[in-house]
């Protein structure tokens, strides 16, 4: 597409340039003629430097894009390890808190049936008292 251009350009210039009757030294035409060919010359190197450098730039445009898809990959991975983790986490502290709870109403029960026995064992020593203050008085 370029080297079409440049030969379009080239073809212009060979035109604007007068003819070659015209001209009433040869020298001048051919220093033209050389001088269009140089421009031609160096077109066609710029065009070739663009081309190389347009092809690298895809290449890393290329290889960013892996990059940016493997980082999001990572990410989506690692998103769905967090609410995994958060989910297990949740389960075991509502296990935990049930535990918790179950603990706590066994120790009230057994409060309670301390309390109870302990009751009780006031009940028997003031009943011992009681016994032994009666012998002491029968007696």
């Amino acid at each position: 597409m370029k080297t079409k251009r440049s030969s379009t350009v080239l073809a212009f210039l060979i035109l604007m340039v007068p003819n070659v009757s015209a001209w009433s030294d040869d020298r001048e035409v051919v220093q033209l003629e050389s001088q269009l060919e140089a421009l031609q010359d160096q077109m066609t190197r710029m065009q070739r430097a663009f081309d190389e450098r347009m092809g690298g730039m895809n290449s890393l445009n290329g290889k960013n894009a892996d990059a940016m898809n493997k980082f999001l990959t990572t990410i989506t991975r690692l998103q769905a390890a967090l609410d995994r983790e958060q989910v297990d986490s949740s389960n075991r502290r509502d296990r935990i808190s049930g535990q918790i709870q179950e603990l706590n109403d066994n120790l009230d029960e057994l409060k309670a049936r301390l309390a109870r026995v302990s009751k009780q064992l006031q009940d028997i020593d003031a009943m011992r008292r009681d016994s032994k203050m009666r012998n002491q008085k029968s007696r």
